[in-house]
């Protein structure tokens, strides 16, 4: 999807002076990837593949070529409707965390309104349901398991907030102010506390526990690694923390909830572990196409001193990637460059270079194919059911 945004921005740019490139471009990628089609009307895109040539002239071709090299077998089938199977709870779920919150202060429900505004995938409170339903006999929702999907959203967004305090450089992030985003996400964390206690079930608080410290593990690691050299292993290790680990605490809750044994609660964790795991490489593979993009547009500015304040946010973090962190395991030159922060003029073209030319791309697709069908066979051992194949579809299709 992202590509896409990118491609057309590329190609229009020629009757526009460089602000209107930046600018125009810039709200190209922003409406893709906010404005993306809620789940329950995705279909996966069939993508044209480049022969590999390691020459891509720009992040698509890049993207087309790697996809070529990467076998999914995956089809291309319409997923399942989830709002017919969960029925409309799921596509209600912002003024059910409203009334969870349940504060009357002007602050709180400014910043509640601001992280809830996208129509987002809804992701985490999905899994849980579905996950839910595909671990119930009787085929059936509890209401314990509802709230849950809930908790898990809340928890999500009180670590957007406390993630959006400083920047990787240091400097200030977030829209409302780092004092107030800390005491907002506090806030959010707070009340999830209070409803997870509210479901009266040890197992499931001891395990949204565990997810909160690793979701907390996880900054601290993200930030200290400008500090020193990342491994892949250890960026791996940030993305369980960071995101898989509360998808899949989370499905395993729902099926502790539903008092199901350990064996099934177990698939669930798995299940969801690699879920997490494909959707975080695959958005940060997204966030790097997103940067190098944006580094292009700022290339075809007459004074690049004007943007660099803009462009700070999306510095450090993209760019220590998979694709990048697969192509310096190839490329000694690349660890030399990302060593010194990309500090000399040439350093990003050189690594957009040097990425396309390396087998990261390709790797990287490998690594959420790997991930996908690790959740696939897990789901698949799950009685036959529309919830069941849903979970599997969700899996194939996260990607996208």
């Amino acid at each position: 999807m992202a590509q896409r945004g990118l491609t057309c921005s590329h190609t229009n740019n020629n009757n526009n002076n460089p602000l209107d490139t930046l600018v125009q471009g810039f709200q190209a990628v922003k409406t893709t990837i906010v404005n993306n089609t809620p789940l329950r009307h995705v279909t996966k895109p069939t993508m044209e593949t480049l022969p590999f040539t390691g020459k891509a002239a720009n992040w698509h071709d890049a993207v087309r070529e790697a996809q070529g090299l990467v076998h999914t077998g995956n089809d291309h089938d319409r997923m399942m409707d989830p709002a017919k199977l969960l029925g409309d709870d799921v596509w209600e779920l912002k003024d059910h965390i409203k009334r969870l919150l349940g504060s009357g202060h002007p602050f709180m429900k400014t910043l509640v309104k601001h992280y809830l505004a996208s129509d987002t995938e809804r992701i985490r409170p999905l899994v849980v349901q579905l996950m839910a339903l595909a671990s119930s006999p009787d085929q059936v929702i509890l209401d314990q398991q509802r709230r849950l999907g809930e908790i898990s959203e809340m928890i999500y967004i009180s670590s957007l907030l406390h993630y959006d305090i400083l920047d990787d450089n240091g400097e200030p992030a977030n829209v409302f102010g780092n004092k107030m985003a800390v005491l907002g996400g506090d806030f959010l964390l707070a009340r999830a506390s209070l409803a997870l206690a509210q479901l009266r079930n040890a197992e499931c608080i001891e395990l949204m526990a565990t997810c909160i410290a690793n979701l907390v593990e996880g900054e601290v690691l993200h930030l200290k690694k400008n500090n020193g050299k990342v491994s892949m292993d250890d960026y791996l290790q940030q993305c369980y923390l960071k995101t898989a680990s509360l998808i899949a605490q989370s499905c395993k809750s729902s099926v502790v909830l539903g008092g199901n044994d350990d064996s099934m609660a177990q698939q669930a964790y798995e299940y969801g572990r690699n879920l997490g795991m494909a959707l975080q490489v695959n958005l940060k593979m997204t966030r790097l196409g997103i940067f190098i993009f944006f580094f292009f547009c700022l290339q075809l500015t007459s004074d690049i001193q004007q943007f660099a304040k803009a462009s700070t946010s999306m510095d450090r973090a993209p760019v220590l990637s998979p694709p990048l962190l697969f192509a310096a395991e190839e490329i000694p030159e690349l660890n030399e460059i990302i060593d010194r922060q990309f500090e000399q003029a040439d350093d990003l073209e050189k690594t957009r270079l040097l990425v396309y030319q390396s087998q990261g791309l390709k790797r990287t697709f490998d690594l959420i194919h790997t991930h996908q069908q690790a959740a696939v066979a897990v789901a698949e051992q799950f009685k036959p059911s529309q919830a069941q194949q849903s979970l599997v579809q969700l899996a194939q299709h996260i990607s996208t």
